[in-house]
């Protein structure tokens, strides 16, 4: 498994929930919903460049995570846009996530019950993009009081400013 193996003994200091939803060996559904904004109209042409929605505002959100042998398919449905990405152990400690032309080098840790997931590193076109051209790009996942999985990703780059932000909530879909 992706995260329990690049986390190591730090994985044990997520909540229960954040353990199963990163634990996948078949296939995992999950529905929610999500409110993604965008900074503006060039943003999000560089959003959609890269595969996200272009849409803005709160809509329904489905995520379905497979394992592939050592490789996690991630399935993210935005209202019917599909963004699909896959991870793998790129090193230790470190996954990475290819979505369309991009890789992410992510370095995931465990911080007071959440899993933050700071980008330490962005290819796009398989060209280094430059450290200080991004302002910040990272994730926090943590557990309502429900037991819903809470996500917030977000993209900032200098000279176009926010490039994404998608949040919200996911429960396990076990039913037909």
């Amino acid at each position: 498994m992706l995260y329990p193996t690049a986390m190591g003994a730090g994985f044990n200091d997520l909540p229960e929930a954040l353990q199963r939803f990163h634990s996948v060996e078949g296939s995992d559904f999950y529905k929610g919903r999500v409110t993604v904004t965008h900074g503006g109209w060039l943003p999000r042409q560089v959003a959609q460049a890269g595969g996200m929605p272009g849409k803005s505002g709160e809509m329904p959100f489905s995520f379905r995570k497979t394992r592939d042998r050592n490789v996690e398919i991630w399935e993210r449905s935005f209202d019917g846009h599909m963004t699909r990405s896959k991870q793998w152990l790129e090193a230790p400690g470190i996954v990475a996530e290819q979505v369309g032309t991009s890789v992410f080098l992510m370095e995931p840790q465990a911080r007071d019950g959440e899993l933050y997931i700071p980008i330490k590193k962005i290819t796009g076109f398989g060209l280094p993009i430059p450290n200080g051209m991004v302002v910040s790009c990272e994730g926090v996942e943590s557990v309502s009081e429900d037991g819903a999985i809470t996500f917030d990703v977000h993209a900032k780059v200098k000279g176009l400013g926010l490039i994404i932000r998608y949040q919200g909530e996911l429960r396990r879909f076990t039913g037909r």
